[in-house]
């Protein structure tokens, strides 16, 4: 996505802690890929793996920063670029037009979470 298309913010941190796994009888009969988060914005995220997604491939992801955990988040693979080392960088927008997603203690929480990310970014002594 060009820089010029981006509604959100993005936020660098390692303060996010991303578990993703596949939706349905995949994500039962597959590993679910471990992942660096590289960066998050209210309308997706991108992370390191060592396994490849593919572009449309749903996931379901968990986050967490301190006190702050949202689970069973719905994602979906927009980009995935392999970098140097075998990993690859993956880009996920959230679904954010799946009815789920739409409550309102998921927004709550991607909000809380993007202040959280704003001020360790922000006040980067606070992180510690």
């Amino acid at each position: 996505m060009s820089e010029e298309r981006r509604y959100n913010e993005r936020y660098n941190n390692q303060q996010l802690v991303l578990n993703i796994a596949r939706p349905g009888i995949k994500g039962i009969l597959r590993l679910n890929p471990t992942a660096d988060c590289l960066n998050f914005s209210l309308g997706g995220l991108q992370f390191a793996s060592k396994q490849v997604m593919r572009v449309g491939e749903p996931l379901v992801l968990d986050l967490c920063v301190h006190d702050i955990e949202l689970t069973e988040i719905y994602g979906e693979v927009v980009s995935c670029v392999k970098e140097g080392g075998g990993m690859w960088f993956c880009g996920v927008s959230f679904c954010l037009n799946d009815k789920r997603m739409q409550e309102r203690e998921i927004t709550h929480c991607l909000l809380k979470i993007e202040d959280k990310l704003r001020n360790f970014n922000k006040y980067p002594a606070a992180a510690n």
